[in-house]
């Protein structure tokens, strides 16, 4: 999904001697993204020790970030409702949030509403069409699904599931798979924790009898290709359904014919959406099998360690073997775990001594990458409580093979360390996604 250009930081706040240093610190936390490190901070920090609308303004970021929409709705109103004044530039990015978790927690046509005022109001003060065109789109969208009631309608009855997991090996990239009826069309799906949308080609829209809404979106990869929303109106997971269904329709094309013979030959995408609904999934790699329990495992961990990013995407906390921190894209669409150029500029000295040179060839979303790579022996990481050691573990230095140039593509630009691909998880014996407190724990093979 595209990114909604967020106006939030720009704010000079007058800072006691006694706050400065918590004010700071919380600030550059802000300012860099680093929302881990700002709910730690909030943690241990003391709230009287802080400037009580930056602290404010922080928890809301908190718990947009970490999935607590109904919470953020509530600090965000508050905000907007009596502190306009003090927010000044914050207003824009703080009122965006609010449409955003409006939507999240099915308010769409007051999000909509929101969307759409803040879009007129840019509009009216020449703000470049390049800022101003997610509004739009995210306006209608939110628009849309208002007249088609509640979407993502659960029909099953609360309980635990258990679905058969289908990893296919076929190739040298498995990928994780479940059966599926969409419309009563039998169907495998593709379980993909990357996909930030449920995704269809239009062939398979068609044939599967989906309703085309007037919604559509971006969609950026390598490269970036418009798409259109559709419903489907019931999808039936094991004992599961639901009705009112979206997808995103998209014939992903690369402009490679080997690479887009395969993307013809994918399933449906199940994304964070259906994801989302189940609040928590568990990847029984032991058994074979998923598990959607009755009500989700209590945090074993101490704080979360996953958040939702702005793309709609679940951005993982993990060490390495020093405990170093680390920031991964989590993507069981993907196969290899790969670090990426933010990680490489970072150890550059490291990967040329112990790495053996290799190049990458990525084909996705809008285009083919290949770029100049390593290969490291070996990594060790840990998720959760669980440790594992990858070997063979790739470094995308993101420079092109061809003209020695960086690459600016959307996936080399991302803030994440690296992207954990299917097969890190796949070396545990049970890998919990809990969406509801926002933790992944990787249960280790006995």
């Amino acid at each position: 999904m595209a990114k909604i250009l967020f106006l939030l930081l720009c704010f000079v706040l007058p800072l006691t001697i006694r706050a400065q240093n918590a004010d700071e610190r919380i600030g550059r936390f802000m300012s860099e993204n680093r929302w881990f490190d700002l709910a730690r901070e909030l943690k241990v920090t003391p709230m009287d020790s802080v400037t009580p609308l930056l602290h404010q303004m922080a928890v809301a970021m908190t718990h947009h970030y970490f999935n607590r929409p109904d919470s953020a709705c509530i600090v965000l109103g508050d905000l907007l409702n009596n502190n306009q004044q003090e927010l000044g530039s914050n207003t824009l990015g703080m009122a965006t949030l609010m449409g955003i978790n409006l939507a999240r927690t099915e308010h769409y046509a007051e999000a909509a509403g929101l969307i759409q005022s803040l879009y007129d109001q840019l509009t009216a003060q020449n703000v470049d069409s390049t800022q101003t065109e997610n509004y739009r789109v995210l306006a209608q969208q939110y628009k849309t699904y208002a007249s088609y009631g509640e979407i993502c309608k659960p029909l099953h009855s609360t309980g635990e599931y258990r679905i058969p997991m289908i990893i296919n090996n076929e190739t040298e990239q498995h990928s994780l798979n479940i059966d599926s009826r969409i419309n009563g069309n039998e169907t495998r799906l593709l379980f993909d924790t990357g996909a930030g949308v449920n995704i269809i080609s239009s062939q398979q829209a068609k044939e599967y009898g989906f309703h085309l809404l007037d919604a559509g979106m971006p969609m950026m990869g390598i490269g970036m290709q418009q798409g259109r929303y559709a419903l489907c109106d019931t999808l039936r997971i094991g004992g599961m359904a639901w009705a009112n269904v979206p997808f995103f329709v998209v014939d992903i094309q690369t402009g490679n014919t080997n690479a887009d013979s395969i993307c013809k030959d994918i399933p449906p995408v199940i994304g964070l959406p259906i994801m989302l609904r189940m609040k928590e999934v568990q990847l029984d790699f032991a058994n074979r099998e998923f598990i959607i329990p009755a009500t989700p495992t209590p945090n074993p961990l101490h704080e979360s360690n996953l958040l939702r990013t702005d793309g709609e995407n679940l951005r993982l906390a993990a060490t390495d073997k020093a405990g170093n921190p680390l920031c991964f894209h989590f993507d069981t669409g993907c196969y290899y775990t790969t670090l990426l150029p933010k990680w490489y500029n970072s150890h550059k000295v490291e990967v040329e001594n112990t790495g053996m040179p290799d190049s990458l060839r990525m084909a996705g979303v809008g285009g083919v990458s290949i770029t100049r790579s390593y290969v490291l022996p070996q990594m060790e990481f840990r998720i959760g409580n669980g440790f594992i050691v990858l070997d063979s573990v790739n470094v995308n230095t993101g420079i092109d093979l061809n003209t020695g140039q960086l690459k600016n593509t959307a996936y080399l630009n991302r803030e994440e360390d690296g992207t954990i691909g299917l097969d890190l998880p796949e070396k545990f014996s049970r890998v919990i996604i809990n969406l509801k407190d926002m933790y992944l724990e990787a249960i280790p093979y006995q």
